[in-house]
């Protein structure tokens, strides 16, 4: 409330100068003592919290021009920004339908209303807005970005990408991400060289999208060219290290040796201070008989990196070490219940809207990011 009263009062200003610059005329002043005798009726309605009818009496007794169109546009978008969008789209339609306005205010207007559209999932109205507007050299790069927005909600990865391919930076925002993304959403589409000149061009564009490493991994693998999908798992650890644990579930299509998984694992282990990681070295020195190098890997581990899931795996280690079978089942059940409350954990979080979950998602659920969603990192992660 109190910003909204805030917006107003420039407006009870301008109302002002008015009536006291024309105070010599009777019969116009007449006229603005009922303007402003309606202004102070809306505003009384705000202060009511009767805003539907404010927003009426405002609308049709607040003329629009160069000193008030500022005011109903920020009305609008604090409202839209308040979740009130009905109200906003109401505060909108009425500017974009208004002669007086110049073709400045005209396109501010009508990209004011598109936005409303989709905050209220109203894509195909914001897209009969937006279209037009792409020949418009003044807005049309905002336009393409918000008409690559709705066709991301309708999954039309095409021209998603193609209205935003043209956009390199706008207001300050980047958007070599989300088009990186986009073209990994195309490649899923494709199959062979044209697939992996698609991910490697989205890896170009941004190069910690881990996606494209995970895909073109399984792309090389796929195709038998073990050595590339090697080569591709290393720089994804280096450009993306927290994806470095879905490394682990994709290491036996490339390496089925056991001491080049040892070497490629320590390699990863250097760059990265994944548990998933050392669990796995540790789990080769246990094959190799090398039980206390394997306990010292998982301890050193610990030391600089605690995690939970590296807790449960030195009981693991240390389970096979008891004699006594009593001690050993025990160990074996209390390493058992640490991994079913681990289970119930969120394993995947986003890093721009805090969102958790158990599935990894290239586009945040919540907030639409791209690539924000990564594998959780620390006590509860990897």
């Amino acid at each position: 409330m109190p910003e909204i009263l805030f917006l107003l009062l420039p407006v009870v200003a301008w109302y002002g100068y008015i009536m006291g610059r024309n105070s010599y005329r009777k019969e116009q002043l007449k006229q603005h003592e009922k303007i402003n005798q309606d202004f102070l009726s809306g505003l009384n309605l705000f202060l009511n919290n009767q805003r539907d009818k404010a927003i009426n009496v405002l609308i049709e007794n607040l003329e629009v021009n160069n000193e008030t169109f500022t005011t109903h546009i920020a009305l609008g978008k604090l409202f839209r920004a308040k979740g009130e969008n009905d109200r906003a789209i109401k505060i909108h339609q009425f500017l974009a339908k208004q002669d007086v306005l110049s073709p400045e205010q005209r396109r501010t207007s009508i990209m004011q209303l598109a936005r409303d559209y989709i905050d209220c999932a109203l894509y195909d109205r914001a897209e009969a807005l937006l279209l037009p507007l792409l020949d418009d050299k003044q807005c049309s790069r905002e336009a393409r970005v918000m008409l690559s927005r709705v066709y991301q909600v309708f999954k039309d990865w095409q021209k998603a990408y193609e209205m935003i391919e043209p956009v390199e930076v706008l207001e300050g925002e980047n958007f070599s991400n989300t088009k990186a993304y986009l073209l990994c959403e195309l490649a899923s589409s494709h199959t062979g060289e044209t697939k992996a000149q698609m991910l490697v061009k989205a890896i170009a564009l941004q190069t910690n999208c881990a996606r494209a490493y995970l895909e073109l991994i399984d792309h090389y693998a796929a195709n038998n060219a073990k050595k590339q999908a090697q080569q591709c798992a290393i720089e994804l650890a280096k450009q993306c290290p927290e994806f470095a644990v879905l490394l682990m579930e994709k290491i036996d299509t490339f390496i089925t040796e056991e001491a080049q998984k040892l070497e490629f694992l320590e390699q990863v282990g250097q760059i990265t201070s994944s548990t998933a990681v050392v669990a796995q070295i540790a789990d080769i020195y246990q094959n190799q008989s090398k039980n206390s190098d394997a306990r010292k890997k998982v301890l050193q581990l610990l030391e600089k990196h605690a995690t939970i899931n590296g807790f449960a795996h030195l009981l693991h280690l240390n389970a096979k070490k008891i004699d006594s079978p009593e001690a050993q089942q025990m160990m074996v059940n209390l390493e058992g219940m640490v991994r079913n409350k681990l289970k119930q954990l969120p394993k995947f979080e986003c890093d721009q809207c805090g969102y958790q979950g158990s599935l990894l998602f290239w586009q945040c659920p919540r907030c639409k990011h791209w690539g924000s969603v990564k594998p959780i990192i620390g006590l509860t992660g990897d």
